[in-house]
């Protein structure tokens, strides 16, 4: 990548040649000494330049490279962490990291497997000699160079004598390759956890996937803390070794010494040789999903699905790794660093993939007759929750069912009962770190926080809170929280979703009236002055709430309208206009420190009495109540408008390897158009009467699940890429 403007020419006397990547921790740039040396030069972010802690990690980071001998890691040149921009060069290492390797020809074989798995035991040797421990072996921190693979960046290494930094005790890590210990108390993690993580590489070399993938960071933390390794796909004596080092109890774990000795045993071609895949991988598809194949046949043997986090926090070579996610603090926002996030939208997965046997479903949650659903005027769920309301929730490929009416209800894939339960929420606001969290409205009007295991549904935690408006998980540190607003419109709280503690309870000001709400993980609060707030003239005043106090902080006074999403680290706000309010007319960028708001102008003709509008990657959707779809760039760039002829459509769930939108009616009616231009490709039928609420969508891979319905609620799964056009 070439330099943009605004990058200097030159860092510490190194001049720059062009950029190697960047991501959410700082720039990688290649640069050249003056002796003509080829250098990777990794600079950080000014915003974590001022933060005394990051600083003190980053000396840290650099510290730990200088102690380890370069033959087998990117050897440190120069470095200065006490500049107004810290900043550290290594040697410049040719070649593809592991990520990009695995993504691009798919998983390694027979010597090359061996060769690799040697290499990363003799590069673990030498850097825990020099008294350190890696902590992040990850694909995306292996180069793959001529002399063999490269051990790089060490921003969360730590010295093997435990003298690190704790003043936070934050997780920091790559979840498919953490070890248990490292989840459950990161400042006790000593040499045999970079065994466990070099286990897990050593298995996505050979199969393209983690042992322990899930669909979300917080499934597959758990998955690598309490449940076996998946090793189906890797055979023979490999599967042994691996096996004996994913051991979840770090003093059973092998050795390096006893590991290579049984690596260099190993055979230099595999046992079987066949291109046949029995696991129901397919090839690539655009966006990095796998194209599933027909239920029943075993597709041949290409590439594997592409792990865009993986792939995006492993650009070239050098450190660039680094800087692309390679210090990530578990969290439940999209994307990672500063990139935009073009995958699906919210409710999707990017595993396509079907599983074995599936067939499109449909099941009724709600018995006809059941008078536990209560519907306001306009047809829009009468619950305490004002932020999410929804029916059905999705973690993965499953769905857990619960609110209006609906009986708490855990669904696979397959649209088959896990567990079912008599508890019936008012609605469910999220699935987290194995909780489903729901909330009861009592008989005096008020309401009640409860959170359910997700492996049986029984309640494990209650909290009263009274008349508050809540609906929305954000992250706190480390852990998942509920913001709740209290009945005066000025206080909200914290309630931890683990244990339903509150956590923290703050009054933003005096004489406002305001509602909460949580975009990509940040609380906020949008208030207005009591006196005003029936003056649609009055702009809002719009603060971000501190995740760990609730300390307010203005961020901007937008007129009326809705949050959107984050993106490069400002808050998108869609405006109403200034006059009749009926359309959106500008969106804004505003900064969480209380900056000035960058301004873009909407096309005309955009709709307030609608949808709520969808954004995903750089693109808008607004969806009119008359069926009428408009796709518009973050720039204020009109795509297109298409009609759809049907009306009443609730919020789009997007497709990008089949470049698709998918929307449905109250009816169960599906509808799909063309990211690209708009145009329609098929309409599926009512599959209920038309009324009632806007139905729910939720896209795995090609499985389309729709929760639909009025007096009786239900689910239907569809294979998208079977469905007709003419449908």
């Amino acid at each position: 990548m070439a330099l943009r403007a605004g990058d200097p020419e030159s860092i510490g006397g190194y001049a720059l040649e062009r950029r190697l990547g960047r991501g959410g921790m700082g720039t990688v740039y290649l640069a050249q000494s003056q002796s003509g040396r080829r250098l990777a030069l990794k600079v950080v972010h000014q915003q974590f330049a001022d933060d005394d802690e990051f600083r003190v990690r980053f000396r840290q980071e650099v510290a730990a490279a200088r102690r380890v001998s370069g033959a087998f890691t990117a050897a440190v040149v120069d470095a200065d962490p006490h500049a107004v921009l810290p900043w550290m060069a290594t040697s410049y290492v040719p070649g593809r990291t592991l990520a990009e390797r695995v993504a691009a020809d798919g998983p390694l074989r027979g010597a090359e497997l061996r060769r690799l798995a040697i290499g990363l035991v003799e590069a673990l040797r030498d850097i825990h000699r020099a008294g350190v421990v890696h902590r992040d072996l990850k694909p995306a921190n292996i180069v793959l160079s001529e002399e063999g693979p490269r051990v790089i960046d060490f921003g969360i290494s730590r010295a093997a004598d435990h003298q690190t930094l704790t003043m936070t005790g934050r997780v920091m890590g790559t979840p498919p390759f953490m070890s248990p210990e490292q989840l459950r108390d990161p400042r006790e993690v000593g040499p045999e956890s970079d065994v466990f993580s070099l286990a897990t590489v050593v298995v996505f070399a050979a199969t393209g996937q983690s042992p322990f993938d899930a669909d979300s960071p917080y499934m597959t933390a758990y998955h690598v803390v309490h449940k076996p390794p998946e090793l189906d796909a890797v055979t023979g004596p490999l599967r042994d070794a691996v096996a004996d080092c994913l051991s979840k109890e770090p003093s059973a774990r092998p050795g390096l010494d006893e590991l290579l000795e049984r690596l260099r045993a190993l055979p230099d071609e595999d046992a079987d040789e066949d291109d046949t895949d029995d696991r129901g991988t397919g090839a690539v598809g655009s966006e990095g999903a796998a194209v599933p194949t027909e239920v029943g046949r075993a597709p041949r043997r290409t590439r594997l699905p592409r792990r865009r986090a993986l792939v995006a926090a492993g650009a070239v070579a050098g450190l660039v790794a680094a800087v692309a996610g390679a210090v990530v603090v578990l969290k439940a926002g999209p994307g990672s660093g500063d990139r935009p996030d073009a995958r699906p939208a919210t409710g999707s997965s990017r595993n396509a993939a079907l599983p074995s046997g599936w067939r499109p479903w449909q099941r009724t949650l709600t018995e006809p007759g059941d008078d536990d659903v209560v519907t306001r005027l306009e047809g829009t769920p009468q619950t305490v929750n004002g932020l999410s309301g929804r029916r059905c929730l999705a973690s993965g490929a499953e769905l857990y069912c619960g609110g209006s009416g609906v009986a708490l209800t855990r669904l696979d894939a397959r649209g088959r009962v896990i567990w079912h339960r008599p508890t019936k929420p008012d609605a469910l606001i999220g699935v987290v770190d194995g909780l489903v969290l729901g909330t009861v409205g009592l008989s005096d009007g008020t309401a009640r926080l409860e959170g359910y295991r997700t492996g049986d549904g029984e309640r494990v935690w209650k909290t009263d809170i009274g008349g508050a408006d809540q609906g929305a998980v954000f992250r706190r540190g480390r852990h998942p929280a509920v913001l709740t607003q209290s009945w005066d419109e000025e206080t909200f709280q914290a309630v931890d979703a683990r244990t339903g503690a509150t956590l923290w309870s703050r009054r933003v000001g005096r004489g406002l009236t305001c509602s909460p709400d949580v975009v990509a993980g940040r609380p906020l609060a949008d208030c207005r002055p009591m006196e005003d707030r029936a003056d649609a003239d009055t702009p809002s005043r719009l603060y971000a709430l501190s995740p760990t106090t609730g300390a307010p902080r203005q961020i901007g006074t937008p007129d009326a309208g809705v949050s959107l999403a984050e993106r490069s680290g400002h808050l998108l706000y869609l405006e109403q206009g200034d006059h009749d309010r009926f359309d959106y007319t500008d969106l804004l960028f505003l900064s969480p420190d209380g900056g000035p708001a960058r301004r873009v102008k909407l096309p005309h003709g955009l709709s307030a009495q609608q949808t709520r509008p969808t954004l995903v990657g750089d693109t808008l959707y607004f969806v009119r109540q008359n069926g009428e779809v408009t796709a518009v760039t973050t720039a204020g760039k009109r795509l297109w408008s298409e009609p759809t002829e049907v009306e009443w459509l609730g919020s789009p769930v997007v497709s990008g390897r089949r470049n698709a939108l998918y929307l449905a009616t109250a009816a169960g009616r599906v509808v799909a158009l063309d990211r690209g231009d708009g145009r329609v490709l098929w309409r599926g039928k009512a599959r209920t009467d038309p009324g009632g609420v806007p139905a729910e969508l939720t896209l795995s891979g090609d499985a389309l699940t729709t929760v639909y319905g009025y007096d009786t609620v239900e689910a239907a799964g569809t294979d998208v890429s079977r469905v007709s056009r003419g449908g």
